[in-house]
């Protein structure tokens, strides 16, 4: 009886010792070594941001950024844009390679699901936390520059007026 409360303790306290290290270098975040590039291989030109709202009910809002660079290096890849609490993918035309979007949508406030099902509780989504502290007229660009991924901090974006889209004719 004393060896099977040896044994099971044993064993007891090798799983505590093995989870308590399974936890270690798995909680990694975004915010680890994210440092902000000061020489970034590239030049920005101008950059602006304007909010737009649809001309139709339950047509949607959001905010356009754009980012236009007077030089940048080749092997640079802009990959997302943080602005205004929100990630988005970085875009760039095949016409103007100089020339980064990035498009925010809004979303409509709707309610969390409570359900029995566990199917339809699974349409709610969790918000992550945005791993900067951002005024609104500031953005991070996430890069990739010779196998390593940067971050370049834009301050003094520029806000365009609204833009607001006409709403479509009604047939009668």
């Amino acid at each position: 009886m004393m060896k099977n409360v040896k044994i099971l303790s044993a064993l007891l306290l090798l799983s505590i010792f093995f989870f308590s290290f399974s936890s270690c270098g798995g909680v990694k975040t975004e915010n680890n070594n994210m440092s902000f590039e000061q020489n970034p291989p590239f030049q920005i030109q101008s950059s602006f941001y304007q909010d737009w709202i649809a001309g139709v009910e339950d047509g949607g809002s959001g905010t356009n950024i754009e980012i236009s660079f007077k030089s940048i290096d080749e092997d640079v890849v802009i990959q997302n844009i943080y602005f205004q609490n929100q990630k988005v993918e970085a875009k760039t035309k095949q016409q103007n390679l100089q020339l980064v979007s990035g498009y925010l949508v809004k979303e409509k406030n709707r309610e969390i699901v409570m359900d029995i099902d566990p199917l339809k509780e699974a349409s709610n989504t969790i918000k992550s936390d945005f791993p900067f502290q951002l005024n609104e007229n500031e953005a991070v660009l996430e890069y990739w520059f010779k196998g390593e991924k940067n971050y370049f901090k834009l301050s003094a974006i520029q806000k365009k007026e609204l833009l607001p889209y006409p709403s479509s004719n009604k047939s009668e």
